[in-house]
């Protein structure tokens, strides 16, 4: 039945994944349902199939299964979704409190919980963000994509060097003995580990945990700090899929893009 307001006052909201394929926003102002069709639109080249009212939530149904089990370049722009989703809602003064899964039905996936800044706490700060996804069993994905960042490399350069947070990542894999091997595709950069550390068992747990404590202690040192996972895919009978991880830090003050951080270009390495 189509909702007679799919706006409020209040001061949280829910942004909701359902499906493969749609977005669900809760109790958000209408200028939010409005205001993030272009950012949906200018990340996700398939496009949109349909939007509106859906029961009392204003929903986005996507073209193509940016949050299922799709082929690994429409889950790759699955996380890119998500990722400007949460920044354009940060920007617009909308703080995440949680993410939470509330169904126990096949498939669910998270309802992240949002809060409204006070009006007088001023306008949020500038963000860059970054989405580290595991994928598989045995792969770690990196997905950044800042404006402005200065890109190194070259004919001449050493492809081993990724620049301050691919290679200092590269460096804590290797340290643990689970760096396999490393590669662009599909505008990120993704690390083959070595074993199966998402699938581990017994002892070999305690080093899957220990590899996420050397992931975010290398990324804080970069000063990233962790906003929230999100759990966005489908698995399948057998698998469930691991959560995706969202970081952000906030910009420099010269040239609005991450001037500490050189990334190479894609397909240097």
């Amino acid at each position: 039945m189509p909702a007679e307001n799919t706006t409020s006052s209040s001061a949280f909201a829910i942004l909701s994944i359902h499906k493969n394929d749609s977005l669900r926003f809760l109790q958000f102002p209408d200028d939010i349902h409005a205001n993030i069709q272009p950012v949906i639109l200018a990340t996700w080249p398939l496009g949109i199939q349909s939007s509106g009212p859906y029961a009392e939530s204003y929903q986005y149904k996507l073209k193509g299964k940016p949050f299922g089990w799709a082929n690994e370049q429409e889950v790759v722009g699955g996380f890119r979704v998500m990722r400007n989703v949460l920044a354009f809602l940060h920007e617009q003064s909308w703080q995440l409190v949680t993410p939470l899964v509330c169904s126990r039905k096949r498939g669910a996936k998270d309802t992240l919980i949002f809060r409204r800044r006070p009006l007088d706490a001023g306008p949020p700060v500038p963000m860059d963000w970054l989405a580290v996804a595991l994928m598989g069993s045995d792969k770690l994905r990196v997905v950044y994509d800042a404006k402005d960042v200065k890109l190194s490399g070259g004919a001449d350069s050493d492809h081993d060097h990724l620049g301050v947070l691919i290679s200092g990542l590269k460096k804590a894999l290797e340290a643990m003995d689970c760096f396999q091997k490393g590669d662009w595709s599909y505008d990120s950069f993704e690390f083959k580990l070595k074993g199966r550390p998402w699938l581990s068992q017994g002892e070999d747990v305690v080093k899957s945990r220990l590899l996420l404590l050397r992931i975010v202690e290398t990324l804080d040192s970069s000063g990233w700090q962790s906003c929230c996972s999100v759990l966005q895919r489908t698995g399948n009978d057998d698998f469930r899929m691991a959560d995706t991880w969202y970081f952000m830090r906030p910009k420099t003050q010269a040239g609005g893009g991450n001037e500490t951080a050189s990334l190479p270009r894609p397909g240097a390495a």
